[in-house]
């Protein structure tokens, strides 16, 4: 497997997470200014973290193995580093999820659709961020149900057919869902160029 390859598979359980965190982050900041702040500073010490580890790995492992930085000393600039991006994260979402934050108020709720005579339908933002995560964790094909289901969920709030309360989560589903596609294109690609070398070494034979 390709050095780049499995680098860029090793970052994934850091950076995935911090994406989350910065869209979560983003799009929720006007319900919980705080809250979000807190998330998306705990997302930024996650990048960090990997921007860490590239270089435990590409840097510090090179120097150990040439002796020019003994293994002991390694081992407690690693966990040094790691126990201070881990404490400080934990921190930061424990903060966020006890912080004082501003009550929920949806931008328009659907009793004010019905005292004006509209028929407005319940938004499916739960189920477009929920589809969004999920793609974004466990399974990526999922991304482009979220995408198209996103975009057609925030015509329907333009049009005013479903509550507009649910926009926030609509938009985080569907960035989830173009992320996941995107990540999953890249991979097909990644895997394509890495079959299509393997088979056409000298070495391989049908």
């Amino acid at each position: 497997m390709p050095q780049y390859l499995s680098t860029i598979i090793n970052l994934l359980p850091v950076v995935i997470p911090a994406i989350v965190g910065l869209v979560l982050g983003i799009v929720f900041r006007s319900r919980a200014r705080k809250a979000s702040l807190l998330v998306i500073l705990a997302s930024v010490v996650l990048l960090l973290q990997a921007v860490f580890q590239v270089v435990t790995n590409h840097f510090l492992v090179p120097l150990s193995g040439n002796g020019l930085l003994s293994w002991e000393a390694y081992s407690m600039i690693v966990s040094a580093g790691y126990f201070v991006f881990g404490a400080t994260t934990l921190g930061l979402l424990l903060a966020a999820a006890f912080v004082e934050r501003d009550p929920y108020r949806p931008a328009v709720p659907a009793a004010e659709a019905t005292r004006t005579g509209e028929a407005v339908q319940p938004h499916r933002g739960t189920l477009v961020l929920t589809l969004g995560l999920i793609s974004m964790l466990l399974f990526s094909p999922l991304g482009v149900v979220a995408w198209v289901l996103g975009v057609l969920e925030l015509k329907a709030m333009d049009r005013g057919e479903r509550d507009p309360g649910g926009r926030g989560t609509a938009i985080a589903g569907m960035i989830f869902g173009i992320i996941a596609t995107v990540m999953m294109v890249v991979f097909l690609v990644a895997a394509a160029v890495f079959v299509y070398a393997y088979l056409s070494s000298p070495g391989w034979r049908y």
